[in-house]
């Protein structure tokens, strides 16, 4: 090979080098790594080592790689013969082109590809939990209702977030008979995980096929993308002696790729995994430069949409341009940006929204861990920060209003559950004594538990931001199955090496749920199917005008200026109602006035636990105020059409009672 700079290079020639042909690496350098100084370089010629840009590679794992322990001072080759990069041409497969979806209507929806199909009765075995499973639609529940993407059709969804898949090490569950089923150990940032291939070996085309039918049916794809470690861990210690999982950068470019702790003998951890990769310096560094290449292959090959970035403040640290080197590269430039904007070393708000940072200058949204714990805590009556409160549902997340951390609605990426958390039923199923995780068990009161989760959904979708909501939530999806309450918030390892089903079910979407079926699935709720309902029809008034999905922040309004003469109110918003201030149950009422052509909304929200009046609604309106939402009714009657809801909504006059942990939502013209 020949150098050139920081790369190294060689063209292979010949009959046999074309796509298909298996290649591997070897590196020979200094070998100064030990116990003591684990940081040092680490090259060995035994090891045989796959290429980090590989566009396609056969599952990476430890027990296909490696046929004993790797101590780095192995003297001869440990091969066992599995991982191999896979030479393959992009230039024969056709492009799945990209949906534009503007960021304030983006309403995105989190899935495993695994999970969401692998129950699935109707698909046939070999498809279940694949590329292909997913992309097939015509699927039904066992009792006739949409199953797969035709249900992400009829749920309304904009957004796909696919979690990882890019190829990784599925043998990092550390557990016994587990493997890691998240995905959050990559292994090679450009080629697509294989073992979500239907047919063996097409999981490149697959995976296209994929983003092309969830773009034929107007559905944008984002993936769950993860720069800020590798599946190769740190070197660990056996016996007193020092061994390295080498897939490719740790015996090949170690300082180039992994940050050193301090005294530069360690690997630091801010991740957690033991290993960070280093984005310090200029744009030009090794790792920069491998990330921005990666994201343009996904954007411009797989016509991947959108970015969700894990631990995303990894990617800002010590860069002298924070995150911009990302944000500025023109081959996606037209790729959404979600960041997950904390890691162990803190929180990462202000490159988003501060010192010189803004709209302007890049796009990255933010995902917000503090909506989630703020809201779950209205749900169960012990939030009680009516101003807190009105920053989540105005899109300000934390921050104050007007302040500088927030300067566009669609900056904040609300969430209630996510995959690695507690699913919406669960944290109205298990009692979090510690609050770390702000959940209650509601007393075991099934009643209770229906009610808070409507109205945590219905939060949600009112809300301004991007709502993401968890696969199954909508139906009520349950890990409670898992071995004990402390693993069911964090399932990242729950897939059977032997297909045990008490393990896989238990992140596994159960399909029956839909059909109000609880038999597959322990401490399901019997009101799933009420809860998909009241989902969708929000989805659906969430698209139907523009009142949730501002793209600018509001001007507020305290009155309702709206005859002839005075200034109008079209796209403003006003708190018609606010109960008892800080240190009680917030119930308060605000509205969102159309903007021109659009009726007026009011939206009760109670956190109390009993029910409260709004009693001065005739003088938010020259029309009749209609109900168009009650969260505490049955299964639909808690919802009347925004498509006809002039004559179908009943009408509500000027007072209207609201129950306790629930919400409502009016609608009155204004005529």
């Amino acid at each position: 090979m020949q150098r050139n700079g920081e790369n190294w290079r060689i063209k292979i020639k010949g009959a046999e080098a074309k796509p298909g042909l298996l290649y591997m690496y070897q590196a020979a350098g200094p070998l100064t790594a030990s116990l003591q100084d684990r940081h040092a370089p680490l090259f060995n010629q035994n090891y045989s080592l796959g290429d980090p840009f590989a566009y396609k590679t056969h599952n990476v794992r430890f027990s296909d790689v490696f046929a004993s322990t790797p101590f780095t001072t192995i003297s001869a080759p440990i091969y066992a013969g599995g991982g191999k990069s896979v030479v393959y041409d992009h230039g024969g497969d056709v492009f799945p082109r990209h949906v534009s979806i503007r960021p304030e209507d983006l309403i995105l929806y989190e899935l495993h590809v695994q999970d969401y199909t692998a129950r699935i009765e109707a698909l046939s075995p070999e498809l279940r939990g694949t590329y292909l499973g997913l992309a097939r639609s015509g699927l039904k529940t066992p009792g006739g209702l949409a199953a797969g993407i035709d249900h992400l059709v009829e749920l309304g969804v904009t957004a796909v977030q696919l979690m990882p898949v890019m190829e990784y090490d599925e043998e990092t569950g550390n557990v016994e008979g587990r493997l890691n089923h998240w995905g959050y150990m990559t292994t090679n940032f450009f080629a697509p995980e294989s073992r979500y291939a239907a047919v063996d070996g097409q999981q490149v085309q697959e995976l296209k096929e994929l983003v092309r039918a969830f773009h034929e049916r107007g559905i944008a794809v984002f993936m769950d993308v993860v720069y800020n470690h590798t599946g190769e861990g740190e070197p660990w210690t056996v016996d007193a002696r020092l061994a390295a999982k080498c897939y490719s950068f740790m015996c090949s470019s170690l300082n180039r790729v992994y940050r050193p702790t301090p005294d530069g003998r360690h690997f630091s951890n801010a991740t957690g995994t033991g290993n960070d990769l280093d984005f310090s310096g200029d744009d030009e560094r090794y790792t920069k430069r491998l990330v921005r290449d990666s994201l343009a292959l996904w954007h411009q090959t797989y016509g991947i949409d959108g970015f969700r970035f894990d631990l995303a403040r990894i990617l800002a640290d010590g860069s002298q341009n924070a995150a911009d080197w990302i944000d500025n590269d023109p081959r996606f430039a037209a790729a959404h940006l979600h960041a997950e904007p904390w890691d162990m070393g803190g929180v990462w708000w202000e490159f988003m929204d501060n010192y010189g940072w803004s709209h302007a200058n890049n796009r990255w949204a933010k995902w917000l861990g503090q909506y989630r714990d703020q809201v779950r805590r209205f749900s169960q009556s012990a939030l009680r920060n009516r101003s807190a409160f009105k920053r989540l549902i105005e899109g300000y997340g934390q921050n104050e209003a007007g302040s500088p951390a927030s300067t566009k609605p669609w900056r904040s990426v609300n969430l209630i559950a996510v995959h690695d958390g507690y699913t919406l039923r669960d944290c109205t199923f298990f009692n979090d004594s510690g609050g770390s995780h702000n959940c209650w068990d509601s007393d075991g009161d099934e009643n209770v538990r229906r009610e808070r989760s409507k109205l945590l959904m219905g939060i949600l979708l009112t809300s301004q931001g991007v709502p993401l909501v968890l696969q199954g939530d909508e139906f009520g999806h349950t890990k409670s199955g898992a071995r004990s309450q402390a693993e069911a918030h964090n399932t990242y390892n729950y897939e059977s090496t032997t297909g045990d089903p008490a393990v896989n079910h238990v992140n596994w979407i159960d399909w029956r749920l839909k059909d109000g079926d609880t038999s597959g699935s322990s401490n399901a709720p019997a009101y799933a199917k009420e809860l998909f309902h009241w989902t969708k029809d929000l989805i659906a008034l969430r698209k139907q005008w523009s009142h949730f999905r501002r793209a600018e922040f509001p001007e507020y309004i305290d009155e309702a200026p709206n005859d002839e003469n005075g200034p109008r109110n079209d796209g403003r918003f006003t708190y018609a109602w606010e109960g008892p201030g800080d240190g009680s149950p917030s119930q308060l009422a605000v509205i969102w006035w159309g903007k021109v052509g659009e009726p007026d909304l009011i939206i009760v929200y109670n956190e109390h636990w009993e029910t409260f009046a709004v009693e001065n609604l005739a003088n938010w309106s020259k029309g009749n105020w209609k109900v168009l939402a009650r969260s505490w009714l049955g299964d639909q009657s808690d919802l009347c059409s925004p498509a006809d809801w002039q004559t179908n909504c009943p009408d509500v006059g000027g007072r209207i009672e609201v129950k306790g942990r629930s919400m409502a939502v009016l609608i009155s013209n204004n005529d």
